[in-house]
This record gives structure tokens, C-alpha cells and sequence, in this order.
């Protein structure tokens, strides 16, 4: 009686998720490989689905197998961790991008795609096409979690290239979404520059770095400011860009199109840990959402307001 209840429900949430114009049946075959009759038994709940098949149309369609399950009713929710390995991290980290760069692939069809974030820092989705400073990023991590005894300078760390190439695919697909909403702390660039300004102090990073990183800095303050004039990134595709007037303590992003929900909170500094599940994904869609109430729009508005911002962060930068 459970797995006929679990089977039902399941389908139901296949026809709550599936896009518009799309024939259920022939996405099952095209997912699962197998026959149409073998597909119409499924769905008449004649034959139930197996596991395997279940993970796999759960994966396909976003669909959360914890909520068919009741796991929601101890208030559980699955998360992707998404840890960066310390035996390998370059190739972790890229195996991370590249999951990343696959879902935004995913949408570039999409008639509507949306991407929400409020950011302490400076988004990925921004600097990472910047060499210099994705390196920097990737050090600070390495230096802080990598054994007591590490001592690599950040001249001596060495990205691979298909990982810089990876990271501005990342930006450029990041950048097909169709609609953008950023919500920026105040204080995300002064964070950076603290950073880069203690370990220029303990010299592990030399003089000369530092000033490509400060010029790197100026640069995408630059693509900032005339992003935030336009309203539109490059691919016009359109952003609106929020200064809050309140610091918060943490990065929260989320992207949804058609059946896709996908939350993410960052941690450990270059990754984040990702949910699929609907009530966490409406929770952070909320509290991003809600910063708009502390913020000031930017973007094709707020003209003085995006002067001094812009302004106060050039200056920040020149501390370096």
C-alpha cells in the first residue's frame, strides 16, 4: 500500500513539474530508455517504478523524493555539500564548476530563467572571469583549510588552464539567465581588500601581484558600474542591481526556470552547499526578496546613489 501511495504521488509531482508543450510519456522514454507501453504501465500505476528509475526522473525533473518519502514531516531537507576534497582540490573545484556550468547550460532555452543573490562578497558570477583575483580566492582557501604547515605563497599556486577556461564559461553562462536580482552588501569589496591587504602583510603575496589585483579590482568595478547603468549584462539579458543599506552575514543565491528550484548558501569560502528541496528554496527566495525593503535600486535608477557607490568603491581599492 506505501509504494503504491509513494508511486502515485510521484507521478503527480512528474505532471506538476513537467513544462508546458511537453508530453510526459515521451519524456519518460527519452529518460528512462524504454518503451512507450512499458512507459503507460508505469503511469497507470500498473507497474510500479524502481528506485534507479525514480532517482533518475527525480534528477531530470527536480523533483524531491525526501518530500514523497514524508521526510518533510520531521522537517528534514536533502542538501548537496559539495565539499572541495584537500587530496585534490584543483580537480574538485573544476568538477563543482563544470556542475554549475551544465545547469546554466541547461536553460539557455528556457523562455524564462531567474537568478536571485545577496552577496557579502563579490559574486562569483562576477569576478571569476578575472584570473588574478579567482586565483586569489582559491589561495585563501587553500592556506586556510590545507594542513598547519602550508606555505605556498601565492605566486607558487598554480591554476590548470582548463580551470580558468572553465570559470569564464561559468560567468558567460551565468550571464544567459534572463533575468538577474542582486542584492550587495556595502561592504564586499572592503572584505576583499582586507584579505588581499593581510597576506601582502605576512608576504605571501608579492607587490606586483597586488597591484594586478588592484587593477583587476578597478576594472570590474568598471563592468559593474556600466552593468548597473544599462540595467542589461552584455548578452541583454536584463539585471537589477540593489545596494542594501543593512550587512548581512551570509551569500544566498537561487536559480529557477520551468521545474527547476535550486537554492545554494556559500560556505568555506569558494563553494556552496545546494537544495533542490521547494520549502528551502522559497525560504532564501524570500529573504532575498525581502532584503529589496533595506536596499536601493541601482540599476537604470537611483543615479547618485550608483555614483557614490561606485565612487566609495574605487576608493576602497586604492587602499591597496
Amino acid at each position: 500500500m506505501l509504494a503504491e501511495t509513494i508511486n502515485n504521488e510521484l507521478i503527480e509531482a512528474m505532471r506538476e513539474k513537467l513544462p508546458e508543450g511537453v508530453n510526459l510519456a515521451g519524456l519518460l522514454m527519452d529518460t528512462l530508455y524504454i518503451g512507450k507501453e512499458a512507459v503507460y504501465r508505469r503511469l497507470r500505476g500498473e507497474v510500479p517504478f524502481t528506485l534507479a528509475e525514480a532517482a533518475t526522473v527525480s534528477r531530470k525533473m527536480g523533483i524531491s523524493l525526501d518530500k514523497l518519502l514524508g521526510a518533510a514531516f520531521n522537517g528534514n531537507a536533502l542538501f548537496n555539500l559539495n565539499i572541495v576534497q584537500h587530496g585534490d582540490p584543483m580537480e574538485t573545484y573544476y568538477t563543482i564548476l563544470s556542475g554549475y556550468v551544465e545547469t546554466f547550460r541547461k536553460l539557455e532555452n528556457a523562455s524564462y530563467s531567474e537568478l536571485g543573490t545577496s552577496s557579502n562578497i563579490i559574486p562569483q558570477t562576477s569576478y571569476l572571469k578575472y584570473d588574478a583575483l579567482a586565483k586569489f580566492r582559491l589561495f585563501k582557501w587553500l592556506y586556510q583549510h590545507e594542513s598547519a604547515d602550508f606555505t605556498k605563497c601565492y605566486e607558487e599556486t598554480v591554476l590548470p588552464q582548463k580551470l580558468l577556461d572553465r570559470q569564464k564559461e561559468f560567468v558567460s553562462c551565468a550571464q544567459q539567465v534572463k533575468s538577474t536580482c542582486h542584492v550587495w552588501d556595502k561592504m564586499m569589496f572592503q572584505h576583499l581588500v582586507n584579505d588581499i591587504k593581510y597576506f601582502a602583510g605576512v608576504h605571501l603575496i608579492s607587490d606586483e601581484n597586488v597591484r594586478l589585483m588592484k587593477q583587476e579590482l578597478l576594472e570590474l568595478i568598471d563592468e559593474l558600474e556600466g552593468i548597473a547603468s544599462k540595467g542589461q549584462f552584455a548578452s541583454g539579458n536584463d539585471v537589477q542591481i540593489f545596494i542594501s543599506n543593512i550587512n548581512f552575514e551570509a551569500t544566498y543565491s537561487y536559480l529557477e526556470s520551468g521545474p527547476l528550484q535550486l537554492a545554494l548558501i556559500r560556505v568555506y569560502s569558494i563553494n556552496s552547499i545546494t537544495s533542490h528541496d521547494p520549502e528551502v528554496f522559497c525560504s532564501i527566495k524570500a529573504w532575498i526578496q525581502s532584503l529589496r525593503k533595506f536596499s536601493t535600486l541601482i540599476s537604470q535608477s537611483g543615479e547618485m546613489q550608483r555614483i557614490l557607490f561606485f565612487k566609495r568603491q574605487r576608493e576602497i581599492v586604492a587602499e591597496l
